[in-house]
């Protein structure tokens, strides 16, 4: 470990990651939802701190002209990456500094309206905690957003002892870092079935064992043999970061803002008695036994009056955030299932899936013409909290913004088509990342017919070795792989593209 790491993991590289939650516009939308009245300046300053390689970042930047971007890493290897995929994308308004938090403190950088730290605040020690404070307590604008994602209580309280016993298991195996991880699991998987009590007795412990082996080694890596691994109460997050005058605002997992969907009905009634916000979320945790948390907070922001928020609402601008036959109108939530009424929602779906509109254009929208605006209301919230629409920018800028977006997507689709996980394009309208998975990605480079499309994409497969995956088992045969190309092509011209043309990603 070299001596600047201060115990996190240096020596093998992050995922290329995407996070949509980090957006500057999903972020006000969670401002909204919980009353705030948010500054909108003409221009706005956007900060994230541990961006990893930058993709989350650089993309953001590319989709929002009006802002100014900063992104830092102390790992110069994801500062290069990051700088490399800003400069192949044209991307202009984004810096990326290759400095720790305690470097950054001396930096001249300008007032943040947003500053955002994922998969951070739970892999560094006390005094990196001190220093984040720090940089918000300094750089955060009075009204301004912070984004804090952390590893929660009481969800993760029987996993830290797997992340000590991973830990120090890897002290004892040799090799390069990859090495030490995978031989740490299977001493793991050993101790298991010697018959350890600790793996009996913590069943949700001996579920996150076995699942390590889908996962990417490099975030196993990165999220459990770092030095600092600690989960936290929200109750304490609160209190930590207070001496920065930040208050929480909700969350940016939309739904976890809705206690009907996340709640049985009897804990609902207990936490709406607990006056204290901080102490109420923290008993919501132990509720739906929360393990992650994905934390809005901001710095002196009023609650608006009723016909502001009323007016911020009517301007907001909404997209579907999946194509429309893939919506879905059920969600599996730690209360139970969910299951929204058709009838009220669809109406919402359908219209946005002719084209992105306000709040406002829907309430005139045919599709939407039994729905007052209370239930209009309902319906949006709904739909945005079960995935299926996000906030999106406004109207009047998406032909500026697809210019840059697509030099953006050009640069991406340019790059090789990645071993794991999907490719991320940005879209206009949104501001956000759409993914694609490689099998789509090689139909929108491909021919639209359909037919030629599966010939050429079939082709390349064969070419590279690449094996293809169906619901998470691989096709073994040729004649497998070919009616799995031709299903998903007839999904990608009848549903898929249609939706990246919705987001002006394709033409």
């Amino acid at each position: 470990m070299q001596d600047w790491a201060d115990g996190y993991v240096v020596d093998v590289g992050y995922t290329h990651s995407y996070f949509r939650e980090l957006s500057p516009a999903l972020l006000r939308f969670v401002a909204l939802l919980g009353g705030l009245d948010i500054p909108r300046p003409a221009r706005h300053v956007y900060l994230e701190l541990g961006c990893g390689n930058g993709l989350s970042t650089a993309l953001h930047a590319a989709a929002d002209p009006d802002g100014e971007y900063y992104g830092v890493d102390f790992n110069p290897t994801h500062i290069q990456h990051a700088r490399q995929l800003a400069q192949d994308a044209g991307v202009g308004n984004v810096k990326f500094l290759e400095k720790s938090f305690a470097e950054l403190l001396a930096e001249q950088l300008p007032p943040a309206d947003f500053v955002t730290l994922h998969g951070v605040w739970s892999w560094v020690g006390e005094e990196q905690r001190g220093h984040l404070l720090e940089v918000m307590r300094r750089m955060l604008k009075p009204g301004g957003l912070v984004y804090l994602s952390y590893n929660a209580q009481p969800g993760l309280a029987q996993v830290a002892p797997l992340q000590r016993l991973l830990v120090e298991a890897a002290e004892l195996a040799a090799g390069e870092r990859l090495d030490k991880a995978a031989r740490a699991r299977q001493f793991a998987l050993q101790l298991q079935k010697a018959g350890a009590r600790y793996f009996a007795v913590n069943p949700l412990a001996a579920a996150r064992l076995a699942g390590l082996e889908k996962l990417d080694p490099h975030y196993v890596v990165h999220e459990y043999f770092n030095a600092n691994w600690r989960p936290d109460y929200h109750a304490d997050v609160v209190q930590a970061l207070a001496p920065a005058k930040l208050a929480y605002a909700g969350s940016a997992t939309l739904l976890d803002n809705f206690d009907q969907f996340m709640l049985v009905p009897e804990a609902a009634k207990l936490v709406a008695g607990i006056p204290d916000r901080a102490l109420a979320e923290t008993m919501k945790d132990f509720a739906r036994n929360q393990g992650f948390r994905r934390d809005v907070f901001t710095r002196g922001a009023p609650k608006a009056a009723p016909p502001q928020l009323e007016a911020a609402l009517g301007r907001s601008r909404f997209s579907l955030a999946r194509p429309r036959a893939a919506c879905r109108l059920t969600a599996t939530t730690p209360a139970g299932e969910a299951k929204l009424d058709e009838r009220a929602y669809a109406p919402v779906l359908e219209a946005l899936a002719r084209a992105p509109q306000t709040f406002d254009e829907l309430a005139r929208a045919p599709e939407c013409a039994a729905l007052d605006r209370p239930h209009l209301r309902q319906a949006v919230f709904g739909m945005a909290a079960f995935g299926n629409i996000v906030p999106a920018l406004a109207a009047d800028g998406d032909d500026a913004r697809r210019a840059r977006t697509a030099r953006f997507n050009d640069a991406v689709l340019r790059a090789p088509m990645p071993a794991r996980g999907d490719t991320f394009l940005a879209s206009p309208v949104t501001g956000m990342g759409a993914a694609l998975t490689l099998v789509d990605r090689l139909f929108l480079a491909g021919p639209r017919d359909e037919a030629q499309a599966v010939a050429q994409a079939s082709a390349w497969i064969g070419a590279h070795g690449v094996r293809i995956q169906k619901s998470g088992q691989p096709l073994e045969s040729p004649a497998e792989v070919d009616t799995h190309l031709r299903e998903r092509a007839r999904q990608f011209f009848a549903e898929t593209l249609p939706y990246l043309r919705l987001l002006k990603i394709a033409g």
